[in-house]
């Protein structure tokens, strides 16, 4: 199944499994979310951990995962990555520190298991004094004042990347013009703050111009975040890694990406609806990592919520789909990547309900920009 570059969103029910594809020696997961009944022959929802120890590249007789990415330590997120580092050889982890912030019992145990692999490979990458090679590799995104404690002293400045910076390096090889990562978040200042809101946010382009637009990520962050994204990336003229052809729905389709609590009344801001759509090349998709959106929601069923798929059917010009509702036996939702273009191996289904979205008005909210200023990322001399 991995063969060519792709992008994969797997029906894992609410919660993130996404397949990066760049080659079939190379292949990025973000997150898993393996849940005990996608074993059984009747369901509906993938055994992840399955899929990719069936269909990955095999190195040492042992299926390899060159990059495992955890946006946050939340349990629909990294659930079934303790059976998969027992299945698979994972060269290299990607994570922020908010993960060694967190107390065992706040954890699940998927959870433990990731930062207990995570603490073990920042040993062994500051006792290597660089790289410890594959399956030790780790890459420690966004700056906590945790790592002045002295057990992370001597970790190499060359495995660690701040926001506003791009990564094209994985797994100890640089695949400059066919795999990119722009790092968008977490920003320094909200490393202490609720989990969501540390989610590693990052746009990942497989080809060498972000300006074509790729998949654009941000984990479970809420408005204010996703609006200070745009704000400071705008400020830095990097607006060509706000380019989307793919925009995975964060936080599994929820509300609060535009609607927000404003004076006791709920507020729909309009402007990060623009923003995004100003970002979208092409006919882009807007994916739903979720159970099957409901057609309304009662109060506090949320994600995912039919008032942002009403929102998002507005803008995406492809169509808007959800992993559980459209994909088809456990079987994910699949972009083809030739040549910087982004193709929906389903479009000819995928957009049905986008034309019904189009002629639908809606309420503009309100378009106040944020009233405090933000910097931009950090930098290494600060650590």
């Amino acid at each position: 199944m991995f063969e060519k570059p792709e992008f994969m969103f797997w029906p894992v029910g609410t919660g993130d499994s996404t397949t990066i594809v760049i080659d079939e020696d190379t292949v990025l997961q973000i997150d898993i979310r393996h849940l005990a009944k996608s074993e059984d022959d009747d369901d509906d929802h993938a055994a992840i951990v399955d899929e990719l120890a069936d269909n990955l590249p095999q190195k040492n007789g042992k299926p390899y995962l060159a990059a495992f990415a955890l946006t946050h330590p939340d349990k629909d997120h990294v659930q079934g990555f303790e059976d998969l580092l027992d299945q698979v050889e994972i060269g290299e982890l990607w994570f922020t520190p908010r993960v060694f912030r967190e107390h065992e019992d706040d954890l699940c145990p998927d959870a433990v298991a990731f930062r207990e692999e995570a603490h073990r490979r920042v040993k062994k990458t500051i006792e290597a004094g660089g790289d410890p090679g594959d399956g030790d590799r780790v890459r420690l995104i966004g700056y906590d004042d945790l790592l002045k404690e002295d057990k992370y002293s001597g970790f190499p400045d060359e495995f660690f990347t701040t926001p506003g910076n791009l990564v094209t390096e994985i797994d100890g090889q640089d695949r400059e013009g066919e795999f990119q990562a722009f790092i968008h978040a977490p920003f320094k200042d909200d490393s202490g703050g609720d989990r969501n809101d540390t989610s590693l946010a990052m746009q990942v382009v497989l080809g060498d111009d972000a300006s074509k637009g790729g998949i654009l990520l941000f984990g479970d962050l809420k408005y204010p975040t996703i609006r200070r994204i745009f704000d400071v990336t705008k400020e830095h003229d990097n607006e060509q890694y706000l380019a989307w052809q793919v925009l995975l729905a964060p936080h599994h389709c929820s509300k609060s990406v535009m609607y927000q609590d404003e004076d006791g009344k709920t507020v729909l801001k309009q402007d990060i609806l623009d923003d995004l759509e100003e970002a979208q090349v092409g006919d882009g998709f807007i994916v739903s990592s979720s159970e099957e959106v409901p057609a309304s929601n009662s109060d506090g069923d949320n994600p995912p919520h039919a008032k942002a798929k009403a929102r998002y059917e507005e803008i995406a010009k492809g169509g808007f789909i959800c992993t559980q509702e459209d994909g088809v036996d456990g079987e994910p939702l699949v972009f083809s990547v030739e040549n910087g273009v982004v193709e929906y191996l389903e479009s000819a289904d995928a957009g049905t309900n986008n034309s019904l979205a189009a002629a639908v008005e809606t309420a503009r909210g309100s378009e106040d920009p944020p009233s405090q200023k933000v910097g931009f990322g950090q930098v290494l001399s600060e650590r």
